[in-house]
């Protein structure tokens, strides 16, 4: 004779609960859905439109079905012919509604980060060939709905939210469209898989430069209290990256070569360090004046590294190493 082990039972018993059968359905029907909805564009079709009545089309039917029900008992045809005409209606406002959204597409143009107070934004481009109604656009991360009244050709939307600080997945927008007579709710999703970053809010600490020297040999670094000077020192050829401030005009109106203007401290192995650990405060506050050296460094073309615990990012200059150091602090 074979026993039941207990860990079977209750494997089960755990298969037959019906919250969890209902689990497992949402996360199957949710990953269908994602599949098809995922990309930084889609175009609203018979396979990615979705149309059921809304809460007020939910109270229209039920008064269809009272009528109809008050209709055949007191054999009223008055209330037989206003039940008929509101189930027309409503079926009227389905496919009217499905056409209103049926073609047009939405396309991500744009991802802005920001710091938090800005905030950081994501601008959509919307076409249709017809006009398109009643259009709202939702997310999860937003307090309030975006409305558009009416899309005419294309259109530009654009989405702030109010992140806290660091990395955040755009996930899930939904379009939404109660068109012609909010009976019906007319929707549809994208599914966007990339990153947005709030950057902390800059802090002023100007008593925290520091500069360090990098020892190609043992790649250990020494820090030092001396600053870099503005005197001038040379004219190099312009590489992409560099600060458009610093490239000299006169030169390039003679020989059209654009060259930039060197000075002195910049070349060699002397940089500009900012170090998370030689800074007081908490972990917010140490990160706002990191973002305010790095701002400054870059406003005033000066080469720098950061350092954030054992993760090092190497000096450099320019809007891509400015952008490189502002998310490695959003994402601290």
């Amino acid at each position: 004779m074979s026993y039941a082990r207990a860990s079977d039972i209750g494997h089960f018993s755990r298969r037959g609960d019906p919250a969890l059968s209902e689990g497992y359905v949402k996360q199957f029907f949710s990953r269908v859905i994602k599949k098809k909805h995922e990309g930084d564009r889609i175009t609203f079709k018979h396979n990615t439109i979705y149309v059921l009545p809304s809460m007020t089309g939910m109270g229209f039917v039920a008064v269809s079905a009272l009528n109809f029900v008050l209709g055949i008992n007191y054999q009223n045809n008055l209330l037989l012919g206003v039940a008929y005409l509101m189930v027309m209606l409503l079926v009227v406002s389905i496919i009217y509604g499905y056409i209103n959204m049926s073609g047009a597409q939405v396309r991500l143009i744009s991802i802005q980060s920001a710091h938090r107070s800005t905030p950081p934004t994501v601008t959509f481009e919307l076409s249709t060939k017809a006009k398109l109604l009643q259009l709202s656009i939702e997310h999860n991360l937003i307090k309030q709905q975006i409305d558009l009244p009416l899309v005419q050709t294309r259109e530009l939307a654009s989405i702030g939210f109010m992140f806290p600080r660091g990395k955040h997945a755009l996930g899930r927008f939904k379009f939404v469209s109660h068109f012609p007579f909010g009976l019906v709710c007319v929707w549809s999703y994208l599914y966007c898989n990339k990153y947005i970053y709030a950057y902390p809010d800059p802090k002023v600490d100007t008593s925290n430069r520091l500069e360090f020297i990098s020892h190609s040999d043992d790649k250990q670094y020494i820090y030092t209290s001396s600053h870099l000077s503005d005197e001038f020192k040379q004219l190099a050829p312009y590489q992409s990256g560099m600060n458009m401030h610093r490239i000299s005009w006169r030169h390039f109106a003679k020989t059209q070569q654009l060259l930039v203007k060197d000075y002195e401290g910049e070349a060699g192995t002397h940089t500009l360090g900012f170090d998370f650990d030689s800074l007081q405060g908490t972990v917010e506050e140490r990160l706002e004046k990191l973002c305010y050296l790095v701002l400054q460094a870059h406003q005033n073309n000066l080469s720098y590294a950061l350092k954030l615990g054992p993760r090092l990012i190497e000096a450099g200059q320019g809007e891509l190493h400015k952008i490189r150091c502002l998310e490695a602090l959003s994402d601290y």
